[in-house]
């Protein structure tokens, strides 16, 4: 393993890919977290449709 910067692209894509292939997302809470941040920030007001699971 090896920290290297890539774009929130990249980063979207390798996601879609691991959840399409049902691969979990454990691996990346720390860069889930910081997209979170940049989504607030940066796209906070736009509306996506959820089906939330408590």
């Amino acid at each position: 393993m090896s920290k290297r910067e890539i774009t929130i692209r990249e980063f979207a894509d390798e996601l879609t890919a691991r959840l399409n292939a049902g691969q979990t997302v454990d691996c990346c809470k720390v860069e889930l977290l910081n997209l979170a941040a940049i989504v607030r920030e940066k796209i906070g007001d736009e509306l996506i449709t959820v089906e939330w699971v408590d």
